[in-house]
């Protein structure tokens, strides 16, 4: 069974995509930063085509997909087993990036796997200076 998340950053208080409205003002980095933290968890992978990346390991071939622009808003994991997510955590724990499950819109809560404290207020990115401000 293959199951396809979605990574993205997000407000710590978000619990599902529904909270974040039309725009998700939130980005991962430049692509390059992006690349560079997939290249840090996932060493092993073949990186030939860095828009779409294969990663195979003992939990099970991973693909992630991602466009090359930046910033980057988000990108997709497709796992090929449930164990894979074991590994989509160990990358939002490094990053502090949020997993969204396509399956429920819901994000997958990694604070009950680890001993991460994240502020809601804290700023996650520098690419934040974006936001809008409500007039």
């Amino acid at each position: 069974m293959s199951k396809t998340i979605i990574i993205m950053d997000a407000p710590n208080s978000a619990i599902s995509i529904e909270q974040l409205g039309d725009e998700n003002q939130y980005f991962l980095g430049a692509f390059g930063e992006v690349i560079t933290a997939l290249k840090q968890t996932f060493p092993e992978s073949d990186f030939s085509d860095p828009t779409n990346i294969a990663a195979s390991t003992d939990k099970g071939k991973i693909n992630i997909e991602i466009a090359k622009h930046t910033p980057v808003q988000s990108f997709m994991m497709s796992l090929e087993k449930d164990e894979a997510m074991e590994l989509v955590q160990k990358l939002c724990r490094r990053t502090k990036w949020r997993a969204l499950d396509t399956d429920t819109g819901q994000f997958i809560d990694i604070k009950n796997n680890s001993n991460i404290n994240r502020e809601e207020n804290n700023i996650k990115s520098w690419w934040k200076f974006w936001k809008r401000n409500n007039i």
